[in-house]
């Protein structure tokens, strides 16, 4: 049985295998995508396959935070995410994408 994780846009459960997989490799600090072919040893995230989430989620601070994880009172933080991610990575996240971007029915001109 594969563990349940949560989508750091929409806040759903589903399965591991469902989502895509972020990880901050503690030793670089890069953010790279994590298919599981390889260790990386660091804090991970979770995006749903949808265009609409994986957008959310680059465009606010949820996804920065779920990889820097939670910060102490009077302690400086021992993760640091460059922020934004490069451009190569966006791709990659995307290219990971099953579910197209959806748009709104009522905005399509009936000719």
């Amino acid at each position: 049985m594969t563990p349940a994780r949560i989508c750091v846009a929409c806040r759903k459960e589903k399965s591991q295998k469902e989502l895509i997989r972020l990880t901050c490799d503690f030793r670089t600090g890069r953010v790279e995508l994590n298919r599981g072919n390889k260790k990386i040893a660091g804090r991970s995230t979770y995006i749903c396959r949808s265009q609409n989430c994986v957008a959310q989620a680059l465009k606010g601070t949820r996804l920065k935070a779920a990889l820097e994880g939670r910060k102490l009172k009077g302690r400086p933080n021992p993760r640091s995410v460059q922020f934004p991610l490069e451009p190569q990575l966006i791709q990659l996240i995307y290219s990971e994408c099953t579910e197209a971007e959806k748009t709104c029915q009522n905005t399509h001109s009936k000719e």
